[in-house]
């Protein structure tokens, strides 16, 4: 099953941060398909913090929602996320998005999130994946039409575009001659 999910973070290294989380899904057999580039947004309801990074990403597994949830959150403990402040500070934030199958309804997790549709940091990025494949075709034409038509929801938010997420291990090692 196909999801798409929002990392982000701005407490530490957010790049890192960014990284490691995908890195621990690809260790819990959760497939990152395909990422955003890196967005820097402004904090949204508690705004006396510092921007965030931000990327969407597709994901495929075959855990159910909950499953998913679940793991999400192990891998936000597991990176030392700590609830200071509702909405406050954190060095890694993952949500479910949307979900290839629709609506979800628990508990603990409503798909699509609620805010999907309020915050440009997950607009941008969202639409960056979704454009480029022909799932989630119901969730692209929100999102387009919300960036359309509402404009005055995104007022004192702020989205920049900043770079591609490079997901490669790269060294270099010198030798003398």
């Amino acid at each position: 099953m196909k999801y798409l999910i929002s990392l982000g973070s701005n407490v530490g290294n957010g790049l890192d941060n960014i990284s490691r989380a995908i890195m621990h899904l690809e260790d819990r057999n959760i497939a990152v398909q395909e990422y955003s580039n890196v967005y820097c947004s402004s904090p949204v309801d508690f705004v006396c913090q510092d921007d965030f990074l931000n990327v969407s990403a597709m994901i495929e597994t075959e855990l159910q929602p909950d499953e998913l949830l679940r793991k999400l959150k192990d891998v936000e403990n597991e990176m030392g996320r700590i609830k200071t402040v509702p909405k406050g500070p954190r060095n890694i934030d993952l949500d479910i998005l949307f979900w290839e199958k629709g609506t979800h309804s628990s508990k603990s997790l409503t798909i699509p999130h609620k805010e999907a549709m309020n915050r440009l940091f997950v607009i941008f990025p969202t639409l960056e994946i979704i454009e480029r494949t022909d799932i989630f075709e119901t969730e692209k034409l929100s999102l387009q039409r919300t960036i359309e038509n509402r404009k005055d929801k995104f007022t004192g938010q702020r989205i920049e575009k900043l770079c591609p997420l490079n997901m490669e291990k790269v060294s270099y090692e010198w030798k003398d001659r």
